[in-house]
């Protein structure tokens, strides 16, 4: 590829002819990395890398997947630079794709993609700096506070710990759970409740997915998830097109931000409480 000084002395024909290339590439990238999730041990990978790099869609994910595995920590140049943060000289970004506005010719808006060169701490000045998760130690009573209400009750059907009622729009959780497992099955019910939410999809059908989002969730907010069945999950690929595959983790994936949505809200609202509880105190 180019470097900086090539580009400095293409054309504009020859440049948009690179960066075509250059998306070419990047799609490429993609399609193999979408490939490998029909193995088990590989879906289970890209959660785990998802839930780490939560905030990044399940395209950019599985591309950072293949060009740097071991990457914790990644942003674009100028967001590194706009904290003060000097990427190191000489480095090659992970390139991941972004979206952008144009207007047609018949004066619609459309989107279109195009690569965004992305960088890990590694790869900057705070290489060694020692990545700190954010506390979410009260994730799991956040998340009983949420809608729809969540209730402790002694004992569910068929040895459950947690169910969601779509009749009575309420999750029934069992008594005495730890936290970690409270989170999980808590998060479950809740991706149940919004897959469902329209009556297109019945419980059987979504449950696989819900487990998968609520392990995300929960590997994300630090905590052991329960083992659950990625080679399942994986045997339903073959056959898909590969956007197909991506689509369905991109709702997982929604799934999951709409969850972490309703527990920030609850833990801010903690968190303004406290605040205002101090400085009564005072």
């Amino acid at each position: 590829m180019a470097d900086r000084n090539d580009m400095k002395r293409m054309s504009s024909e020859e440049y948009t002819e690179l960066k075509k290339q250059e998306k070419a590439e990047v799609f490429e990238l993609l399609s193999d990395a979408t490939q490998k999730l029909l193995s088990g041990d590989r879906l289970k990978e890209y959660a785990d890398k998802q839930a780490q790099l939560f905030k990044h869609s399940v395209s950019n994910v599985l591309l950072i997947m293949e060009q740097a595995p071991e990457a914790t920590w990644v942003r674009s140049y100028d967001d590194w630079m706009a904290d003060g943060v000097t990427v190191l000289k000489g480095e090659t970004g992970i390139k991941t794709l972004g979206s952008y506005r144009f207007q047609k010719e018949n004066g619609t808006l459309g989107m279109g993609s195009k690569v965004v060169k992305m960088f890990d701490v590694k790869q900057t000045v705070i290489k060694d700096f020692d990545i700190v998760s954010l506390n979410y130690s009260k994730a799991p009573d956040a998340i009983m506070a949420t809608f729809p209400a969540a209730v402790e009750v002694p004992e569910l059907p068929d040895g459950a710990y947690a169910l969601y009622d779509h009749n009575d729009k309420l999750i029934r959780v069992k008594e005495g759970l730890d936290p970690a497992t409270k989170l999980f099955v808590v998060a479950k019910e809740h991706a149940v409740e919004i897959m469902t939410g329209n009556d297109y999809n019945t419980r059987e059908a979504v449950i696989r997915q819900a487990e998968m989002s609520a392990y995300i969730l929960t590997k994300h907010y630090g905590f052991d998830a329960p083992e659950i069945d990625f080679g399942r999950i994986s045997s339903e690929y073959p056959g898909k097109e590969e956007k197909d595959v991506r689509a369905q983790l991109g709702i997982i994936k929604h799934v999951a931000d709409s969850i972490d949505l309703r527990v920030q809200e609850v833990l801010e609202l903690g968190r303004e409480t406290k605040n205002r509880d101090d400085r009564e105190e005072r």
